[in-house]
């Protein structure tokens, strides 16, 4: 059997969360949700997710450091990271090329394809 991948959200917004959240579940995924910025790693490094799903325009975010810090530690490797969050098309996908960032999902995309969006990160494992 194979095991349910884990998705962390970590976005204040907590009407998308829940949409996507509702969705996500729906497709088998586990979610765990974090609405504050405050202790993001400790949080991470405890779940040990398997996506983050990352609003980069979230209030008391340092987003590029959390970034950083991630995509600098070895236990992070196979963390995929997907930012979530409402920006010009354009500007984000510039942001995940100079970020080493996996991909992105716009809020206002249609929710209900998160998790296929999310499928192809896994697709040829």
């Amino acid at each position: 059997m194979e095991q349910r991948r884990k998705v962390m959200i970590l976005d204040d917004n907590l009407a998308d969360v829940m949409e996507a959240e509702e969705h996500l579940e729906e497709e088998d995924y586990e979610v765990v949700t974090l609405s504050s910025p405050n202790g993001a790693l400790s949080k991470i490094d405890f779940e040990e997710p398997d996506i983050l799903m990352l609003d980069i325009q979230m209030d008391r975010l340092n987003a590029d450091d959390l970034i950083e810090t991630v995509r600098n530690s070895p236990e992070y490797n196979e963390l995929v990271l997907v930012i979530y969050t409402d920006m010009d098309a354009e500007k984000l996908q510039q942001y995940c090329i100079d970020n080493d960032i996996n991909g992105y999902f716009c809020k206002s995309m249609e929710s209900a394809q998160i998790a296929e969006f999310l499928d192809n990160f896994f697709e040829y494992e």
